[in-house]
């Protein structure tokens, strides 16, 4: 049967081409489809905020390009209440859509919208196979979680008023490299014996970026960053073996200058979401396996739960609906809430990214 006026759409599943309303792909369209190239994942509640316009438009032109397979998307099994919506791209019509736009794509974006259509997520949406997709859970948890640290940084510039612009945020296999280190041991009082053998250690961040101070002097204008998304699934050795990583990679054989093309990086910002493994991993970070006998301010660490996630009430479409804090603050992520190993654990002397 045709599409009448006011039928309601499936939500879980796609509708027929025949029951869909007549609607046209428009730049708002395209825009969304961008951002979520730009993302990988992300869902509704920050698509709408970096949409110009009505949250409700955004809403339907989201609505519109799932039915007509465009975008894919998924939530997260609930049995108390309906989680919102996630979206990514499987489906190469969209690329194509976006390069005969204007917007530039590369290789990797293709390869992305490849993969997902190979790991199928929306199956996420129905948990009938749970078991199954655990490993398809905490990866999209993961990438979610990245996405949320690029979206307040996002809209932390553009409500910066151009005092603090974003150059690029890149994440994924493009980061990926080894690097060689001299094998260590460690006795029972935390001293470090180098050995003669050495060891290949994988140095892969979730995510680089830089922050541009337009009104500063030549040489402090950029700041580089790296990120690390951390959702407690790995020991507190593993974080360590990571943070060593970073430290030969950056202070001691400035490998970032050549792959990076970069001449410093600032911090290796890590984020996580449980206020005491945080603390925790701050204090792995001032072993001696990490960068030696003195503890490295290259580390900077913060908790997303107790800052970014904490509830906020806000008018949405004439209602009353509690948020979280960072979708309406996002420039939250700019305060100083970044503690270093140096610190102390009394008073740390907390950094913050625009200061």
């Amino acid at each position: 049967m045709p599409y009448q006026k006011g039928q309601r759409l499936k939500k879980y599943s796609r509708e027929a081409p025949e029951n869909l309303p007549p609607r046209r792909i428009t730049p708002r369209s395209i825009e969304i489809i961008d951002i979520i190239r730009r993302y990988r994942v992300i869902p509704t509640s920050q698509i709408v905020r970096l949409v110009d316009g009505d949250i409700r438009t955004t809403e339907r032109h989201l609505q519109n390009l799932y039915h007509q397979g465009l975008v894919n998307r998924f939530a997260f099994p609930s049995s108390f209440y309906a989680t919102e919506f996630n979206y990514y791209l499987d489906d190469a019509r969209s690329l194509a859509l976006i390069t005969n736009a204007g917007y530039e794509i590369d290789k990797l974006d293709s390869e992305m919208v490849r993969r997902n259509r190979e790991k199928q997520y929306s199956e996420i949406t129905m948990g009938k196979q749970m078991l199954k997709m655990q490993g398809r859970l905490l990866h999209m948890h993961h990438e979610l979680m990245i996405s949320r640290f690029h979206y307040m940084l996002e809209k932390a510039c553009l409500k910066s008023g151009d005092k603090v612009k974003l150059l690029g945020f890149y994440q994924g296999s493009q980061l990926w490299n080894d690097i060689e280190v001299r094998k260590v041991t460690v006795n029972s009082v935390g001293t470090l014996t180098k050995t003669d053998e050495t060891e290949i250690l994988p140095h892969r961040p979730d995510a680089f970026f830089a922050l541009h101070f337009p009104d500063r002097k030549p040489n402090h204008q950029t700041h580089y960053y790296l990120y690390e998304a951390d959702r407690k699934t790995t020991s507190i050795k593993k974080m360590q073996k990571k943070f060593r990583s970073h430290f030969h990679y950056i202070v001691k054989q400035k490998k970032h200058v050549d792959d990076y093309r970069v001449k410093r990086i600032k911090a290796v910002l890590v984020e996580s979401i449980d206020n005491h493994w945080t603390n925790n991993l701050r204090l792995a970070a001032r072993h001696p396996i990490v960068s030696g006998s003195k503890p490295s301010p290259l580390f900077w660490f913060t908790t997303s739960d107790v800052i970014f996630e904490k509830p906020l009430n806000v008018t949405i479409k004439s209602a009353q609906k509690e948020v979280p804090v960072y979708l309406e603050k996002p420039e939250l992520v700019f305060a100083k809430i970044w503690a270093t190993p140096n610190d102390s654990d009394e008073q740390p002397a907390l950094q913050s990214l625009i200061h």
